[in-house]
């Protein structure tokens, strides 16, 4: 085996191992920002918070039961993308992302249907992302 061959034999996995490594570093986990909660104590009536120095504003109309649907409405003056993702802390709920359009006043709206939990926990975490910025937003389900 020829000394270039050779070269090529050691050359090739380590070109591999770096073109894995950009890929990895481009597209894997980014470090986010920590989302701020908003505490609301009546998500019928909304509430109010600033994210990033612009006002939201955040309400369900009706009360949200499992599976029940129950609509999501922001208001984010200027927004582009608003998505809404449902969790419950330590709890496989599923894949519960949705994404908020808005209307002709520019309200995002979304019907959301909540899953049941198997063990009766009704505490649920709702993640606004507005233009990539996240407001955490507590409540608490009915049961149907």
């Amino acid at each position: 085996m020829s000394l270039e061959t050779r070269r090529l034999v050691w050359l090739a996995p380590l070109l591999a191992i770096g073109a894995i490594a950009a890929v990895v570093a481009y597209w894997g986990p980014r470090d986010e920002a920590p989302a701020q909660t908003l505490a609301c104590a009546d998500l019928q009536a909304g509430c109010s918070a600033t994210l990033d120095g612009r006002p939201v504003a955040v309400g369900f109309v009706g009360q949200p039961r499992v599976l029940q649907p129950f609509e999501v409405w922001v208001r984010a003056e200027g927004a582009d993308r608003v998505q809404a993702r449902f969790v419950m802390e330590g709890m496989d709920m599923g894949f519960n992302l949705y994404t908020l359009r808005p209307d002709a006043q520019d309200v995002f709206r979304a019907r959301i249907t909540l899953p049941v939990c198997v063990s009766g926990r009704r505490d649920w975490r709702m993640t606004l992302e507005v233009d990539g910025r996240r407001l955490e937003v507590p409540f608490v389900s009915e049961m149907s």
